[in-house]
């Protein structure tokens, strides 16, 4: 016989129980239904994007077209940088050509432009790359070649000096004066010292009475050797020539300063 509980059956109390228990575990289980779906659900919403590995195939497409245009550019590059190269090369190599025969062989040019002709006796201009050559051929004057830019005018007069000024300078700076007129037009006033008729060569001389100062001028002459009779030792003279080196005195002879293609007045 069942017993009374709070004036309910007992039997009846634990069919009610065992009721709402059920109701207690089926809420659970669509509960737990419910969100098994929300989480399938944003599984599904989350596997409509764009897989991770096709953002990474098109970051990869980008970059092989960024290295093939870089490499593109980096081979014009190298091209032009070659063209300038091998014309920079080739333009050196003509004018290391023509500055050595010139200066010394006293040959060409080879491989600059005449472009005019002086009627003083047939001396020329030429343009090369970046440089001009004029071949002075004066009658009775200026007989040399000088190289230098395209600046470099054309000028027959040449530098008036004494004998006993050019030995000073000679003696005191000998580099710096050495380079100042080096290559240079002068007319040196001066006495003659000797005449090599057979080498057609006047030698002229300045001496101090101490010998510090003696100055020895040796000059070729550009003039027929038969002229070289009209002179004399002790002449006073006045020599014009192109400077081509120096020599400081020693035991055998005095500061020298060598002169080529000569004319004397």
């Amino acid at each position: 016989m069942a017993k009374k509980i709070n004036g309910i059956k007992a039997d009846k109390y634990n069919e009610s129980v065992e009721i709402e228990n059920e109701l207690n575990y089926d809420a659970e289980e669509i509960t737990y239904d419910l969100n098994t779906e929300d989480v399938k659900s944003k599984k599904k919403a989350k596997n409509k994007k764009t897989p991770k590995s096709k953002e990474i195939d098109l970051n990869l497409d980008d970059e092989d077209e960024f290295t093939t245009f870089t490499k593109s550019q980096t081979n014009k590059f190298i091209k032009v940088f070659n063209v300038f190269f091998v014309l920079a090369l080739v333009s050196m190599t003509i004018i290391s050509i023509d500055v050595i025969s010139i200066t010394k062989f006293n040959k060409g040019p080879f491989f600059a432009i005449k472009t005019t002709t002086y009627e003083d006796g047939g001396s020329k201009v030429y343009y090369g790359l970046g440089y001009k050559v004029i071949k002075y051929n004066q009658i009775e004057g200026r007989q040399d070649t000088q190289i230098g830019f395209w600046t470099m005018p054309f000028n027959t007069d040449s530098i008036q000096i004494q004998d006993i000024d050019l030995a000073i300078e000679f003696q005191n700076k000998p580099e710096k004066t050495g380079k100042k007129y080096y290559n240079q037009y002068l007319a040196i006033s001066s006495t003659i010292k000797s005449i090599n008729k057979q080498d057609n060569e006047l030698t002229l001389e300045y001496t101090d009475p101490d010998g510090k100062y003696t100055l020895q001028i040796i000059c070729p002459m550009a003039s027929k050797p038969a002229n070289i009779i009209e002179f004399t030792e002790q002449q006073e003279v006045t020599i014009k020539g192109t400077v081509k080196s120096f020599s400081l005195k020693d035991s055998k002879q005095p500061n020298t300063v060598y002169l080529k293609n000569c004319f004397a007045e």
